[in-house]
This record gives structure tokens, sequence and C-alpha cells, in this order.
């Protein structure tokens, strides 16, 4: 219960909690952790944003690893099985955190989760919502805490997050499993990366052109997508991006840089080609039925 109160020292009660629960569970076999225990825990290093929030939830999922290996080694079924739900809450925890290690960290859980998949664990399966946790991280990877102040992170550091951006967006493209493969939400906060990580211009702005050139291409452009792509593009560049994506509507109804250059007069979602939308139309119409 304390853990849904998303106060900064929810991680620590819980992880207090949990270890007087491991206590009390050697000599009452009821009382010993178990997945829904651990689920708990990490939700709430996910939601106390501590700089340590990410490491700790890794810790426990190795944990909860360990002690899968241990039961399997005796013929048992452990009680502290993962779920994609213990991944990607452990991602969250990297992403909320101020971390310098937040995109490196959300990276390896996906790793583990991949392996621990692999290695026969079916409620392991890595899901698209896990890759774009590591994007999520990767996005917000712009800032750090120093000496209990957050500050913004080096360009090094940034270009480390945008390069594990591409590396995921690479895998994406690639279809890992069946079905997992980019949608709005990973192009959108790829696009996302590309507008606030502090890059070279050059990279950023190409980057973002391609992954939304791509999108089109994929018919997975929603809101999301187009505005972070207005973000993280000048107002001239985006214009010419959708021009040279296809859309032809730029000189006609005000759809058009103002006359001073400096701002973009209205495009909205339903003024693009359908063919651009076509999978997130798709998408809606089935999860009303």
């Amino acid at each position: 219960a304390h853990s849904v109160l998303r106060r900064n020292d929810s991680g620590v009660v819980g992880a207090e909690l949990l270890e007087s629960m491991t206590k009390l569970g050697e000599k009452l076999e009821s009382l010993r952790p178990n997945t829904y225990a651990c689920l708990s825990v990490l939700y709430g290093w996910s939601s106390c944003g501590s700089i340590d929030a990410g490491e700790r939830a890794t810790e426990l999922l190795q944990r909860m690893e360990a002690d899968m290996k241990d039961a399997a080694s005796r013929g048992d079924e452990s009680i502290m099985r993962t779920t994609q739900r213990c991944y990607i809450l452990a991602q969250t925890a990297w992403a909320r955190s101020q971390s310098e290690r937040k995109a490196t960290g959300a990276l390896e859980v996906l790793h583990m989760m991949e392996k621990n998949y692999a290695e026969q664990n079916l409620e392991a399966r890595p899901t698209v919502q896990a890759y774009s946790m590591v994007l999520n991280a990767c996005a917000f990877a712009d800032s750090v805490e120093v000496d209990g102040k957050i500050v913004k992170a080096s360009p090094k550091q940034q270009m480390k997050a945008f390069q594990i951006a591409e590396l995921i967006m690479s895998r994406l493209g690639k279809e890992p499993y069946p079905n997992v493969k980019s949608t709005s939400m990973t192009y959108g906060t790829f696009i996302k990366c590309c507008g606030r990580l502090d890059l070279p211009n050059n990279i950023a702005q190409e980057s973002a052109s391609r992954a939304f050139a791509d999108c089109c291409q994929t018919g997975y452009v929603s809101d999301f997508v187009f505005t972070q792509l207005r973000y993280a593009l000048p107002p001239e560049k985006f214009l010419n991006v959708l021009a040279k994506n296809g859309y032809k509507n730029l000189n006609s109804k005000g759809k058009s840089l103002s006359r001073d250059g400096k701002r973009i007069r209205p495009v909205r979602l339903d003024d693009l080609p359908d063919e651009w939308k076509r999978c997130v139309d798709r998408s809606a119409k089935r999860s009303n039925r």
C-alpha cells in the first residue's frame, strides 16, 4: 500500500518491509515474499525518483531470478517468478531517476528480460513497451543529479543515451519477436530523444527527420509523433520534412510559415495524408470494439 503513495521514500520503505517478510518467511512459509510482494516494492522504486532507484530495482530483479534458478535446481517452482511487469517497473525506476546510468540501466534490464525469456520463462516475454521504456530513459538522460542538485548531463553522456536509442530503433526494425516492432509510441519517443538531448543539430534533425519518414511509410503517424516532430525541428525544417514526405497543402489555407518566418501556421494531424495514419486508425477502431 505504501508504494502507491508515490512518496520519495516509497522504495526504501517497501524494501525494508520485504526484508522483514523474508526473515519472517524463514519461520513461516506463508509469509515468504512472492511475485506480488516484489511487484509492490518495484512499484515503489519506479515512483520514488531517487537517484539509486534503478540500481535497487535491478538488484531486486536479480534476487528474483536467482530464486527462480535455485527453485529450478531443486525441481520446484519459484514463488518469486519474474513477469513482464517486473522488468518494466525496473526500467521505469531507471527512467525516473537522475542517475547518469539511466539509459544504460534501462537497456541492461531489457537484456535481463530477453535472457530470462530465452530461458523459458514465458511470462517475461519482451514487449514493445519494454523497448519503448529504454527509449524513454534515453529521452530524459539530459539531466543528472550531482551532490543533491539536478544539473545538465555532459554532452558525452547525452550522446551515449542517443546511441542507445538508435540501437533500440535498429532492433525494433528487425522485429526481434513476433509483432514486436516500431509503433507510434517508439517513433514518437525516439523523435523526443532528438528534441530533448543536447546533440549536434545535424545529427538531431537528420535523425528525427529519418524516423518520421519511416513512421510515414509504416502508417504510424499519431498526434504524439506529430507533436514531438514539431518540437524537435525548427519551423522551416519541420515544414520541409512534411513536404518531402508528400504533404502537398503547405501553400493553401494558411498552412505555411508566418510572414516573419519564425512561426508555423497551424498544420493539424487531420490535415495529414490518411496513408501516414493508417495503422493508428486501425488500432483505434480495434480498441473501440
